[in-house]
């Protein structure tokens, strides 16, 4: 399969490159900015998601916890099945709410996992990458980068509200 060729989008919200939002920004709208330009700076969606809320949380994992996201381009490794923005935000989600060993609490966990794919199929009456990029048209034109540039701020954001929201953030 060859791989994908990016293609520049222009985002609206976005900082001069080395910048921070200004202060007045919430923890999730950072979340958003920051995995919307690492996505358009060339990491992968679920790579982008799992680096944003690793940083923000100040890395509870090593840096390179971003690895484990990198084959969940275009949906799995190009199947297009999952989302891998939103399979990289229930493992972003795992960082903050997951657990260290099985007598631990399930829960946090489970429930940030569902409420992530709720707020996807509801932002995106879908939760596959072929659902999603059917109705723009397809893989490689430039509207669908933009929407998949858009989308991994969304799940960078919804990790970290839902986190936030239960106090593990």
């Amino acid at each position: 399969m060859a791989t994908p060729t990016r293609v520049p989008t222009v985002r609206s919200l976005a900082t001069p490159a080395g910048t921070r939002p200004q202060a007045h920004t919430s923890r999730a709208e950072e979340a958003e900015l920051r995995a919307s330009m690492l996505y358009e700076a060339g990491y992968w969606c679920g790579e982008s998601v799992v680096k944003t809320v690793n940083e923000l949380a100040g890395h509870p994992m090593p840096p390179e916890v971003m690895r484990l996201a990198s084959g969940f381009c275009e949906g799995f490794g190009g199947s297009r099945c999952t989302c891998g923005a939103l399979a990289g935000a229930v493992m972003a989600s795992g960082i903050l709410a997951g657990r260290d060993g099985p007598d631990d609490d399930w829960r946090p966990s489970y429930d940030a996992a569902g409420e992530l794919y709720r707020r996807f199929v509801a932002d995106q009456d879908a939760s596959t990458c072929d659902e999603i990029v059917a109705r723009i048209g397809g893989m490689h034109l430039p509207q669908r980068w933009a929407h998949c540039a858009e989308l991994v701020g969304h799940c960078a954001r919804w990790v970290v509200e839902i986190c936030e929201g239960e106090g593990l953030l």
